[in-house]
């Protein structure tokens, strides 16, 4: 129901908002415009629209995170609604995460699998009758993805499932999750749910790496670069370093800029400072790992 002519117009509004229309003007009545945005997801909701309940539920979502320059609805809205049995019995003592659980749980409910990934994943910041809500959504499904199966894995190590958690990981990992492939690493390290052993953690990190997951990529570099598996070999850090950069790891761009600038791998400050900038691009402030080390920015030359 994606095409409900009420869910494409609160969408629009939504939108709208994320992009800073309001900051800038463009929307002289904000509050007239969000109860229209509102009215109109409600009503689409109210035919059985999942695409309206996820929306609502970024809607109460961005009062606690902020959505781009959208800053969220009051959960007070939520209050006064009618929600299906299964998102009502989603109770949390901070009313924006409530809103937005019940929301989700709502589209769930309809079968949009998104929000029901969203679902679990706010359950983190829940307690545990969220947690074990969340849990038995995830485990309702009869042909559960490789991502249900790594949030569900997730799910049970919240709770202290330790064994059962490992278990889920290895079903997501073989379905394909590469994050539950770098999961196992951590488990395997740490001796959760399994007893620690230094190889398997190092076999999942590389079949992590091998599948591009970012955070593999940045370890396995990492790991050739303090020579922990075998000699220290700055090349071939470079070298994940510069994949998991690709794969949007702004520590690995960082981390290259860097090793440029103090001539472990071969650079010039210019190529330095490339690095540099797509680390601050991808979120990572590439200041702080300068200020560690004592090195200058070349940007500043």
């Amino acid at each position: 129901m994606a095409d409900d002519i009420d869910y494409l117009r609160g969408r629009e509004l939504f939108d709208n908002f994320v992009r800073g229309d309001a900051m800038i003007g463009l929307i002289a009545d904000v509050p007239a415009v969000e109860r229209e945005m509102l009215t109109a997801l409600w009503a689409a909701a109210a035919r059985g629209c999942a695409p309206a309940y996820r929306t609502l539920g970024e809607c109460y979502l961005a009062a606690l995170r902020g959505n781009g320059a959208f800053e969220g609805i009051d959960p007070a809205d939520a209050d006064a609604r009618t929600w299906s049995r299964e998102a009502s019995v989603l109770v949390d003592d901070e009313p924006s995460l409530q809103a937005a659980m019940r929301a989700f749980a709502a589209a769930a409910g309809l079968g949009d699998r998104e929000a029901l990934l969203q679902v679990a994943r706010l359950s983190r910041s829940s307690g545990e009758a969220s947690k074990r809500h969340a849990l038995a959504m995830l485990q309702s499904r009869t042909d559960p993805s490789a991502a249900e199966l790594y949030q569900c894995g997730l799910v049970q190590n919240w709770l202290g499932e330790l064994e059962a958690s490992h278990a889920t990981h290895v079903a997501a990992a073989d379905a394909g999750s590469t994050d539950a492939m770098f999961e196992l690493h951590i488990l395997f390290a740490q001796g959760l749910g399994v007893a620690p052993d230094a190889d398997a953690s190092w076999r999942w990190l590389e079949h992590a790496a091998a599948a591009n997951h970012p955070r593999a990529l940045y370890n396995v570099g990492a790991a050739h670069a303090a020579g922990t598996r075998g000699a220290v070999d700055l090349r071939k850090a470079a070298e994940y370093y510069e994949r998991a950069a690709g794969q949007g790891n702004g520590r690995a761009a960082c981390t290259l800029g860097v090793m440029m600038l103090q001539r472990e791998i071969d650079g010039t400050a210019e190529q330095a400072a490339r690095w540099l900038d797509t680390a601050d691009e991808l979120g990572y402030p590439s200041l702080d790992m300068l200020d560690t080390v004592g090195l200058e920015d070349p940007r500043d030359t």
